[in-house]
């Protein structure tokens, strides 16, 4: 029962986020930070996995 509940939360969240990416798709700061925070995150799972 618990999972089912995880799993709709999940999902209304995910709906949440999505309608407030569409209603702020053209602000240039949003896209900005999607970039640089994909790029820190790239970054971080680089340096990790590329431990000698």
């Amino acid at each position: 029962m618990q999972i089912l509940t995880l799993w709709e939360k999940l999902n209304e969240y995910s709906l949440q986020f999505r309608d407030w990416i569409f209603e702020n798709y053209r602000n240039p700061l949003l896209w900005v930070g999607i970039v640089v925070g994909g790029y820190l995150i790239f970054r971080a799972v680089y340096s990790t996995l590329n431990k000698d």
